[in-house]
C-alpha cells in the first residue's frame, strides 16, 4: 500500500477540502494503535488515524467499532482538547510523511486556541501527536526517545519533526542533477535510494515508464523529466487486485496488472482496500486465537484419553485376580501360612491347568484369598469408571473437533463471537464483563437460500445449529451429514409437501458446509424435526435423531440461490 509522500500529498488535499469546518463531536479508540474522531458538518463521519505498521492512514470511515467501556489516556487527553473543537486544516508538514490536522476550539477562559494533531504515516515508527503552542501534550504510543530513537517525545518536550535521510524530494531544485550524474544501468533502486517522495511499488512504476520512455538509452534529463511528470500528473485513484493482494494507487500504475476499478476519491479507494485488509487481519487473529484455545484444551483430553486406556489395559487382567481368590479359597486345606507360591489346578477348566498362584508368607490363606478379591473388586471399579470417562473424554474429543470446524469455517466477526461465547461457556475462555450485544437482540445469522419458494436456514456453529433447532417447527425437514462434522439445514415447509427437487438441493447445500466440503459423494440423513432430539449438557449442537432417510449427494453450495 503506497502511503508514500505523493500519495499523502493527494490524501491530505482531499482531507483538507472534504473536513474542514467540520466539528468534533466524539473522541474514540477502538485499539492501541488507532484514534477515531467523529466529525460533524451536515452529517456526520469518522476520521481514521491508525499508526499500525500494516495499516497506518489518515483516511475517513463511515464503519463503527467497538470501543472499550474505559477509554484510554491518549483518548481521554483528546476528548479534553478537542471535543467541540472546529477542524481549520489538513496539511503535509516538513514536505515529510507528516499529515497535520489543525484544530481551533475555546478554552476555559471562552479564548481560542489552536491544537495540532500530527499523524506521522512512517511504517513501523508511526505515531500521532497533540501539540499545542510547538509542545507536546501528549502521545499514541509513548517512547521517550521516539519510535525512531533519534528524538525527545516526552510530553512538554517540543514537537520536533524526525529528521531526514539524505534523500531529497523529486521536486528539489537539485532533484535534476540526480538524474543527470547518474551513471550504470537504471532501475528503481536509484529512485528509492535518492529521493523520499516514492514507496518500492511508485519507483517501479516510474522506473518502467523511464525505460519504455527512453528506449533503453538512459538520458537524465528526459529521466528527470518523466519522473517529475508523474509525480505531478493527475489524481485518479485505482485499486487493483492483482490476484493475491488488492492495493490502491493515487493513479493508474501500469506496471502493476490485475483487475482495476476507477474511484472519484483517494479516500474511499484507500479505506476500501485497508478495511478489507484490516478485517482479515482480524479474521486471521480471532482464528487463530480461538484454534489456540481449542487445540490446547484438545491437547489435555488427548492426554487423558492416553492415561485412561493405558489404566483399563492395566485393569483388563481383573478375571485373574478373581480367579486366584476363588482357587485358593477352594484348596485352603492344601495351603500352609509362610508359603510363597502355591500350584494350584484350575477346577474351571476340569483341572487340567496348573495355575501358579503367588502368595504372602505373611498372611494366612484366607487373607490372601481375601486380598486377591479386593484387588479384583477394585480393578472391577477403576475398570468401569475409566471406561465412563474415556467414553465423555472421546465426546468432549468429538465435540472440540465440531468447534475447530466451524472456526475453520468462520468469515464473519459475528460468527468468532458466538464461537468464543460457546468456549466462555465450555470454561476454556474466561467470560469478561462488557456491554455486548443482548442475546435476545443478537441477529440470527444464518445463511439462507430460497429454493422452489422454500425458505432454507443453514447454521455456521454449534449456537446457531442450537437456535435453528428451536426456532423451526415440528414438521420443518432437518438435514446432517451423515458421520462427520457439518451444519445443521432446515427446510422451513409452513406444512406443505416438499418436492424431491428440493430435499436433493438440500442435502447438497448441508454436503457443502460440512467437514467433506467439495469432493466425492457424501450420505446425508434428513428427518422431521419432530423426530430431533437435543443431547443434555454443554455439547451445543449436540442432537439424536430417529426415522431418517439418507440421500447419496455431491456437495454443492448453490450460491445462485442464496439470499
Amino acid at each position: 500500500m503506497p502511503q508514500d509522500l505523493i500519495t499523502l500529498k493527494r490524501v491530505a488535499h482531499e482531507l483538507n477540502s472534504t473536513i474542514t469546518g467540520a466539528k468534533v463531536n466524539k473522541v474514540l479508540q477502538p485499539n492501541a494503535f488507532e484514534i477515531d474522531i467523529a466529525l460533524y458538518q451536515k452529517s456526520v463521519f469518522r476520521l481514521i488515524l491508525n499508526t499500525h505498521a500494516k495499516f497506518a492512514r489518515v483516511s475517513l470511515s463511515n464503519a463503527e467499532k467497538k470501543n472499550p467501556e474505559v477509554a484510554p489516556n491518549f483518548c481521554m487527553l483528546l476528548r479534553k482538547h478537542l471535543s467541540g473543537a472546529e477542524v481549520t486544516s489538513v496539511t503535509i508538514e516538513n514536505d515529510d510523511r507528516i499529515i497535520c490536522v489543525a484544530f481551533e476550539n475555546l478554552n476555559d477562559f471562552k479564548e481560542s486556541v489552536s491544537i495540532k494533531l500530527y499523524a506521522e504515516i512512517m511504517g513501523k515508527y508511526s505515531n500521532l501527536f497533540l501539540v499545542k503552542d510547538k509542545k507536546i501534550l501528549g502521545m499514541l504510543r509513548t517512547i521517550p526517545q521516539g519510535l525512531d530513537g533519534k528524538r525527545v517525545t516526552l510530553v512538554g518536550a517540543p514537537y520536533k519533526f524526525p529528521d531526514k535521510s539524505d534523500k531529497i524530494s523529486i521536486f528539489s531544485p537539485t532533484a535534476k542533477d540526480r538524474f543527470l550524474s547518474f551513471l550504470g544501468e537504471f532501475n528503481s533502486q536509484f529512485l528509492t535510494a535518492n529521493f523520499y517522495d516514492f514507496a518500492p511499488v511508485t519507483a517501479g512504476e516510474i522506473a518502467s515508464l523511464i525505460l519504455n520512455g527512453l528506449n533503453g538509452n538512459y538520458d537524465g534529463e528526459k529521466a528527470y523529466e518523466i519522473a517529475l511528470s508523474f509525480a505531478n500528473s493527475k489524481t485518479s485513484p485505482t485499486v487493483i487486485n492483482d490476484g493475491v493482494k488488492t492495493d490502491f494507487y493515487f493513479t493508474n500504475y501500469l506496471s502493476v496488472s490485475g483487475e482495476k476499478q476507477a474511484y472519484n476519491s483517494i479516500i474511499t479507494a484507500m479505506e476500501s482496500v485497508y478495511s478489507l485488509a484490516e478485517e482479515s487481519s482480524e479474521t486471521a487473529t480471532a482464528k487463530s486465537g480461538l484454534l489456540a484455545h481449542v487445540n490446547a484444551q484438545e491437547k489435555k483430553v488427548s492426554k487423558k484419553i492416553a492415561t485412561l486406556s493405558d489404566r483399563i489395559l492395566s485393569s483388563s487382567d481383573l478375571e485373574k485376580y478373581k480367579l486366584y481368590g476363588e482357587l485358593i479359597t477352594a484348596y485352603c486345606y492344601m495351603i500352609k501360612k509362610g508359603q510363597t507360591e502355591a500350584v494350584l489346578s484350575n477346577y474351571t477348566d476340569n483341572g487340567e491347568e496348573q495355575v501358579k498362584v503367588l502368595l504372602d508368607e505373611n498372611l494366612t490363606p484366607q487373607q490372601n484369598a481375601q486380598k486377591y478379591f479386593k484387588s479384583y473388586r477394585k480393578k472391577k471399579s477403576t475398570l468401569s469408571q475409566s471406561q465412563i470417562q474415556l467414553d465423555d473424554a472421546n465426546k468432549e474429543l468429538n465435540y472440540l473437533s465440531s468447534i475447530k470446524f466451524s472456526i475453520n469455517n468462520a468469515s464473519e466477526k459475528s460468527d468468532f463471537e458466538e464461537i468464543k461465547e460457546e468456549l466462555i461457556l465450555l470454561g476454556l475462555i474466561k467470560s469478561q464483563k462488557g456491554r455486548g450485544k443482548n442475546k435476545k437482540d443478537r441477529p440470527l445469522g444464518f445463511i439462507k437460500y430460497s429454493i422452489e419458494g422454500f425458505n432454507v436456514l443453514v447454521g455456521k456453529n454449534n449456537l446457531q445449529n442450537d437456535r435453528l433447532l428451536s426456532s423451526c417447527d415440528r414438521g420443518d425437514i432437518w438435514f446432517h451429514v451423515k458421520s462427520y462434522h457439518s451444519s445443521h439445514l432446515v427446510i422451513v415447509t409452513n406444512g406443505k409437501p416438499v418436492p424431491n427437487s428440493v430435499i436433493t438441493t438440500c442435502a447438497e447445500i448441508c454436503a457443502y458446509y460440512s467437514e467433506v466440503g467439495e469432493g466425492a459423494k457424501v450420505e446425508v440423513d434428513f428427518t422431521l424435526r419432530k423426530f430431533v432430539k437435543k443431547q443434555g449438557g454443554l455439547n451445543l449442537g449436540g442432537v439424536y435423531y430417529t426415522d431418517q432417510q439418507t440421500a447419496l449427494v455431491t456437495p454443492n453450495a448453490h450460491l445462485e440461490l442464496k439470499i
